[in-house]
């Protein structure tokens, strides 16, 4: 009989190929940023190259915490006061461009909602194992209502600021983990199509909202034409580094909203590819780190991080092709900013940490694929008893 091992000390070390991709990108971001202001002086490079300090410090920190520990009333902790902040911010938050999203205390300013969104996806994780425990996950207030009412309640507040982008993400991010949990489908259905109300709403009734809407289905959409533009002009090579023609106002803020331009601008298709593979590599990673943890929890989490990540490169990289509305998402690592910088680096960090914690070498197997079939997603045999999503055969026995 197959036993899942369950040992207060590591397995192994952590996953030195995530580690590598973070730190590229986090290096790759720091030179990009330089190059877009490098003729404003060096405030932002300093400016960066502190931020990039600071997370990866929270990457260690969160990389040497047992992912356990969050699995506690912590979680609790975490979301409660995450989401405090989040609603204090609409009162006494700082406005900048018809948007209220950042606080500020002391010297230090930070946007609640990116520090948020990870609160959301931890308790919701640990939420998920312990419903499956207990055995109350097709139980109508415990295993539905009370976790969908959680995710549209901070839905709710990021869309007041608002934050479309951030909103879509959360939405697309829980149902997701949903899924890899096991839920049923008609729980997700029904969680969807609450979000895609709230998202109408928004659109309907919010001014910031509507106005980005109708100028995208209008073609008024001068920062994504210049992208696209940028993005063109750099061909198969690029311009060369710092040689970006885009960085002199054509396009504000492209070392934050759109600083995907200014790699399709100075490296060329060859470097937008190479970014978006790292992308994915990071991704794949993160699934397996998912399948191969020791708990139930370990995987909900991992998985949650990883399709995170992968969600918000995806909708910097559409604004940056003109294919959806601007929504001011960073690229994860490489835009200039210091909160989605620390926060994702943060979860990096226990996602590393969960690497640590595998089960044991030959206690399990992954169904073998059949040819062409990349994603599976549904129950799988085998020692977990909840749903995973299954990228190519992984785990192989001794």
């Amino acid at each position: 009989m197959r036993r899942w091992r369950h040992s207060d000390r590591p397995s192994g070390p952590i996953d030195s190929t995530v580690l590598f991709v973070v730190v590229t990108l986090v290096l790759v971001g720091v030179t990009l940023v330089y190059a877009t202001t490098c003729h404003k002086g060096v405030a932002l490079l300093k400016s960066q190259g502190l931020r990039a300090a600071l997370g990866l410090f929270a990457l260690l920190l969160g990389a040497g915490v047992r992912y356990t520990v969050w699995n506690s009333k912590v979680k609790w902790m975490v979301l409660l006061g995450s989401v405090a902040v989040l609603a204090l911010t609409l009162g006494i938050g700082l406005v900048s461009h018809a948007a209220r999203r950042w606080m500020q205390v002391w010297f230090l300013r930070f946007q609640p909602s990116e520090f948020t969104k990870y609160a959301l996806l931890v308790w919701l994780a640990g939420y998920l194992h312990w419903a499956k425990e207990k055995g109350r996950e097709g139980h109508w207030w415990w295993g539905i209502l009370l976790p969908m009412l959680a995710v549209l309640s901070v839905v709710a507040l990021t869309l007041a600021q608002p934050a479309l982008g951030t909103s879509f993400i959360l939405v697309v991010a829980s149902l997701a983990l949903f899924l890899v949990a096991g839920a049923r489908w008609w729980h997700v259905l029904l969680t969807a199509a609450t979000g895609a109300a709230l998202f109408v709403l928004a659109i309907t009734y919010i001014p910031h909202a509507r106005d980005r809407w109708e100028r995208f289905r209008s073609g008024e959409r001068h920062q994504q034409k210049q992208s696209v533009l940028g993005i063109g002009s750099g061909g198969p090579f690029g311009r060369g580094l710092g040689e970006s023609l885009q960085k002199y106002q054509y396009v504000p803020k492209l070392h934050n909203d759109f600083i995907f331009a200014e790699i399709g601008e100075e490296f060329g298709y060859v470097g937008t590819v190479a970014v978006c593979l790292l992308y994915l590599i990071l991704f794949l990673y993160g699934m397996r780190i998912s399948n191969e943890a020791q708990t139930s929890f370990g995987q909900n989490l991992a998985a949650a991080i990883s399709i995170v990540i992968l969600l918000y490169a995806g909708v910097h990289i559409t604004v940056a092709l003109g294919l959806v509305p601007t929504t001011g998402q960073p690229l994860p690592f490489i835009s200039a900013g210091g909160s989605a910088l620390v926060s994702n680096l943060l979860a990096v960090g226990v996602l590393l940490n969960i690497s640590r914690y595998k089960r044991e070498r030959g206690a399990f197997s992954l169904p073998s694929l059949p040819r062409g079939r990349l994603l599976a997603v549904g129950r799988q045999r085998g020692p977990s008893r909840h749903k995973v999503v299954v990228l190519g055969s992984f785990g192989t026995r001794a």
